[in-house]
């Protein structure tokens, strides 16, 4: 079978971190694969190299055959591949069409009409709908999840490569990415997706690839009607048996530490009232755009109500968007994991740089964030490991309300199952809990109970082993619960 992509002995090394070992990978024409692992084992360095964004220090990487040279983007995409990032590259303000032809222009005009007749045709292949004048700020996520696709599309992409794609999808949006993805591979295209998710691997993928320590120690098809295989990949992935299921204690709740009442912001909250209390895990489930962002911001202090009532002591936040809110990415990992706490470690106006390394060490240790190098920049880390740093930060400042907007988004499962356990650890001391997230098995395994926020209002107060089906309804707008 002819080969989309093939490396062979590929290596990475960013300073003294090897990102990607001796790797050698290969993926089939026609298919849809699957690229798996923890946190910083090289998935999106090595799927970066194959689309000419990431030079390798050794090892060739052929595109249908001939050798990628010279290694850039450019070249990449006239060699039909493409890459739709984990954090998305578009322009805001401008129009779909415009975003769609940025970077794709003829060399002597721009035709915006014929420009838009060839999204129509992609579009109809990828089987959604876009209106080439909507502005980009004006989309959904799963549009502009589309949007990303076309834009490879459009330049020719005949094998696309899509790095943790569902990361910010609920489970609706993600059953019609899948859909999409499979239009695509029956058209002839080859399609890999970066994740963390193995459900998704086993329901949707041809062959999978599992990466660990920057070395892929597993390619072969999956095993999609085996019980085991969850478990095997799951193994495989962390190098050892999985761990047990995490069971959550009955808490015993003590004073609100969060109180809003008929809270009113523009056209974003609608009369929200809710309230957590000292040891309770309160989940928030909803489409995103439903008011989840502006709830936390406001809570952190960032926006400020027209009209209702918020009380709450400290609170200690993370944002959704970690690159935007929560990070300084050019920033060193020590400086980021004590952001804002600063003044505790100075003495008569000067820093006292030891208790400053023995504290972000503890952080970065107890945060799983790799690699352990307090000097390297944040902006060098991978994504989940960008997460780990600012969950990180947020659990180690003991406040009496933690706000966590999607706590695990990009975290492989080993972490999700630390980040987990440190939250109700949290809760267990006294803290209250806030968690905001599009993973309903996320929240129905952590919550004591979980909200539904629909149109800015918050339409139901839910038991977490309500069902998910229940729980979509709600978040579609169906009818309101008690």
């Amino acid at each position: 079978m002819a080969k989309a992509i093939e490396l062979i002995g590929v290596e990475k090394r960013y300073g003294n971190a090897l990102a990607v070992r001796a790797a050698t990978v290969s993926f089939a024409s026609g298919q849809l694969h699957a690229v798996i692992g923890e946190n910083g084992t090289g998935k999106s360095t090595l799927l970066k190299i194959a689309c000419g964004l990431v030079e390798p220090d050794a090892g060739l990487v052929k595109l249908e055959g001939p050798m990628l040279f010279p290694h850039t983007p450019r070249e990449a995409i006239s060699r039909g591949v493409g890459i739709v990032q984990q954090h998305f590259a578009l322009i805001e303000p401008l129009t779909v069409i415009e975003n769609v032809m940025l970077g794709a222009e003829g060399r002597w005009r721009l035709d915006e009409r014929e420009a838009s007749a060839r999204l129509g045709s992609i579009c109809e292949e990828l089987g959604c709908k876009l209106d080439p004048r909507s502005l980009v700020r004006d989309l959904g996520v799963g549009d502009r999840q589309r949007l990303e696709i076309a834009r490879v599309l459009y330049k020719g992409a005949r094998t696309v490569v899509l790095d943790e794609p569902t990361a910010v999808l609920v489970p609706r949006e993600i059953d019609a990415l899948y859909m999409t993805l499979a239009r695509l591979v029956d058209s002839g295209k080859t399609m890999i997706v970066v994740t963390h998710k193995v459900g998704e691997v086993i329901a949707h993928a041809r062959t999978v690839t599992v990466m660990r320590k920057g070395e892929a120690v597993l390619a072969r098809d999956v095993r999609q009607d085996d019980p085991t295989e969850s478990h095997a990949l799951t193994a495989a992935i962390m190098g050892g048996e999985p761990p047990s299921a995490l069971l959550r204690e009955p808490a015993e709740l003590g004073a609100e530490v969060l109180s809003m009442r008929d809270v009113w912001l523009g056209r974003a909250l609608r009369g929200v009232t809710l309230s957590v209390k000292a040891g309770e895990i309160v989940g928030v489930a909803g489409v995103e755009g439903n008011g989840q962002r502006e709830l936390v911001r406001m809570i952190a202090g960032l926006l400020t109500a027209d009209k209702g009532a918020m009380r709450l002591e400290r609170a200690s936040v993370v944002h959704e968007d970690r690159q935007k809110d929560g990070l300084v990415l050019d920033a060193s990992v020590l400086d980021n994991v004590l952001l804002g706490e600063h003044g505790r470690f100075t003495k008569f106006g000067v820093l006292d740089a030891a208790s400053m390394r023995t504290e972000a060490t503890a952080r970065v240790t107890d945060g799983a964030v790799e690699p352990r190098d307090l000097a390297l920049s944040v902006r060098a880390l991978s994504g989940g490991n960008q997460q780990k740093v600012a969950v990180a930060r947020a659990l180690a400042r003991d406040a009496p309300l933690l706000v966590l907007s999607h706590p695990t988004r990009g975290v492989d499962v080993g972490a999700a199952r630390s980040i987990h356990e440190r939250v109700k650890s949290a809760a267990a001391n006294g803290a209250g809990v806030l968690v905001i997230s599009s993973d309903l098995s996320e929240l129905r395994a952590l919550a004591t109970r979980v909200l539904v926020m629909a149109h800015g209002r918050v339409v139901a107060d839910l038991a977490p082993d309500t069902s998910v089906e229940r729980m979509g309804e709600l978040m579609l707008g169906g009818a309101e619960a008690s």
